[in-house]
């Protein structure tokens, strides 16, 4: 687990008038293992960070299922990633739920770039369920 706080990092930068920010170096994201990232101390905003055949990938790591935050242990096959709690899959490339059966709700993707050995991302617009709105 890395955890990261929004307004101390200061290593960005600005691609197609987007925001990326620093999330981590590249050598520390190994091929076909997967990575998970808290920001601000708020267990609900959390990324999952993969590399699958030098390709990376970012998503939520947030299970809609069972809001479990598990999704950067899942088992990961033919560019998908499985919940290791419930079993729900997902695409690495858009972050579908591929399995309707399992319910329609997919996982947040995020913009990842490789850029002279720093791996960014687009500024993370976390959701918040709506059952927090009122504690």
């Amino acid at each position: 687990m890395i955890k990261l706080y929004l307004e101390n990092i200061k290593d960005r930068l600005t691609k197609n008038d987007k925001e990326y920010i620093f999330l981590c170096n590249a050598k520390n994201i190994y091929d076909g293992k997967g990575y998970q990232f808290i920001f601000d101390d708020d267990m609900d905003k959390q990324l999952a960070v993969f590399r699958r055949d030098g390709n990376l990938y970012c998503l939520s790591n947030i299970c809609p299922h069972r809001h479990q935050d598990k999704i950067y242990d899942g088992i990961i096959q033919d560019l998908k990633v499985s919940c290791p709690e419930h079993g729900w899959t997902y695409e690495l490339e858009t972050g579908k739920n591929i399995n309707h059966l399992q319910g329609l709700r997919s996982l947040k993707k995020y913009e990842i770039i490789e850029k002279e050995g720093k791996i960014y991302i687009e500024f993370p617009e976390f959701e918040i369920p709506k059952w927090r709105e009122n504690l």
